[in-house]
């Protein structure tokens, strides 16, 4: 009852907040009293903050020294408030994972791992209140209406969570459909549940347009919800046929829930929770790299943390939806493709998606190993690394993902990974030959 509670709270002040301030200068003048009053209470609580942040005002937390995942993961041990170490968290994550049941917390918090979509693996904790906020804050950014009818949310994704679950109730029923379990035996139980929102990654979007009767899945209100990967228009332009509705995106990453489609379409940053700092990648300065600061994030604080994606800007023009909110174009760099295996069983190629080729590297390898998987042909993939002590552990790792998919191993080249170019895309998963 007291969950229910809290998330009925924050799910209003959600809703409220969206469209309450009026002004840039409103706003950024809340954040900034609100980022000073969270740095009082985290840097008694985190040591890496306070030794990053020793001998500095709060007053100029806007130019406080940016963190970036590498170094925050290596100083996990001291960058949580609760005392929990990189083993013991790591460790749930991993058995988590391997077996599929995603129920276990550390004192009392979800335990995730992060893909690593731009090429860092993640380790993240989200506590009981961070929870509640993260559900009363979903809720308030996705539904169209109000909380008085009843939902039935689908989301595939790679792990389950109590994350997640949180957000279920009598009148949200949430159903998790692993992206492991071959599709065809997803769709009756998809079919039967005929649900209000349909989340997916937009290759298992793709996917599921192409069932006879997508179009006849959702009831209203019909919420079309892209996460994981970025939805491009191609993609976009497949899905919205198929579903014959309008597609929106969740941007959401270990570093939290960042933002969400309003209802005229428009991709805003979620800045009652987090103030963005834009870091100019092009003399046009049309496109950024995001430095967040979360002001309502305590067990796993994110302060001046400088994201891998590349960001294309919407501009200051102001929304017709009515929130000041700062909007986002597209986000352009986390862009992978979808790999392709022949099915052991059957006369056709499997849809190998690019989280789980990340799952099997992140598994395969210790934080801080750079590496890119590049499928060249249906049967082959070049793995390049710039440590080759692992090529056993992910020759494993993939020989096991295609056992649990029920696809042919690919043959596997061993390189040297080699850093991008400047300004290019961050690729870490790529596909180098047609698909058909």
């Amino acid at each position: 009852m007291m969950a229910s509670l809290s998330i009925l709270c924050h799910y209003v002040q959600a809703r409220r907040n969206f469209t309450r301030w009026k002004t840039r200068e409103a706003l950024e003048a809340w954040q900034d009293s609100q980022t000073r009053r969270h740095l009082r209470q985290i840097l008694r609580k985190s040591r890496y903050y306070r030794d990053h942040f020793e001998g500095l005002s709060l007053e100029n937390w806007r130019d406080f020294p940016i963190s970036t995942k590498a170094p925050l993961m290596a100083s996990f041990d001291d960058w949580n408030t609760l005392g929990i170490t990189l083993a013991e968290a790591g460790s749930v994550a991993e058995e988590a994972e391997r077996s599929r049941d995603f129920s276990a917390t550390i004192q009392g918090c979800a335990v995730g791992l992060s893909s690593g979509t731009t090429g860092s693996r993640g380790v993240f904790l989200v506590s009981p209140e961070e929870r509640h906020r993260w559900a009363g804050t979903i809720l308030a950014r996705v539904l169209r209406g109000t909380l008085g009818r009843p939902h039935r949310a689908a989301m595939f994704l790679r792990a389950d969570s109590p994350l997640y679950q949180t957000v279920g109730s009598k009148r949200f029923l949430f159903s998790f459909f692993d992206l492991f379990t071959p599709f065809e035996a997803h769709w009756p139980r998809l079919k039967e549940l005929r649900p209000t929102l349909l989340a997916a990654p937009p290759s298992a979007l793709v996917r599921l347009a192409a069932y006879p009767g997508a179009a006849d899945l959702l009831t209203a209100p019909g919420i079309l919800l892209s996460v994981a990967d970025v939805l491009d228009d191609a993609d976009r332009a497949i899905i919205e046929a198929g579903f014959g509705c309008k597609a929106g995106q969740l941007y959401q990453a270990t570093e939290g829930f960042l933002a969400a489609t309003c209802p005229e379409g428009n991709l805003h940053w979620n800045e009652d929770a987090i103030a963005i700092q834009k870091e100019w990648i092009d003399p046009e300065r049309t496109r950024y790299r995001p430095i967040i600061t979360d002001f309502r994030r305590t067990t796993q604080p994110v302060i001046r943390f400088r994201l891998d994606d590349v960001i294309v800007d919407a501009g200051e023009e102001r929304c017709p939806c009515g929130s000041i909110f700062a909007r986002l174009e597209k986000i352009e760099g986390r862009q992978d493709d979808v790999f392709y295996l022949p099915s052991i069983h059957r006369g056709e190629n499997v849809m190998i998606f690019p989280d789980f080729v990340r799952r099997a590297l992140i598994l395969a390898l210790p934080p801080g190993v750079e590496y890119t998987v590049v499928q060249t042909a249906l049967d082959a993939w070049t793995v390049e690394t710039d440590n080759d002590d692992f090529q056993g552990a992910i020759a494993r790792e993939i020989e096991g993902l295609c056992v649990d998919l029920r696809v042919r191993p690919p043959s596997l080249n061993f390189a040297p990974w080699s850093p991008p170019h400047p300004g290019s895309k961050r690729r870490r998963i790529r596909r180098t030959f047609p698909a058909s």
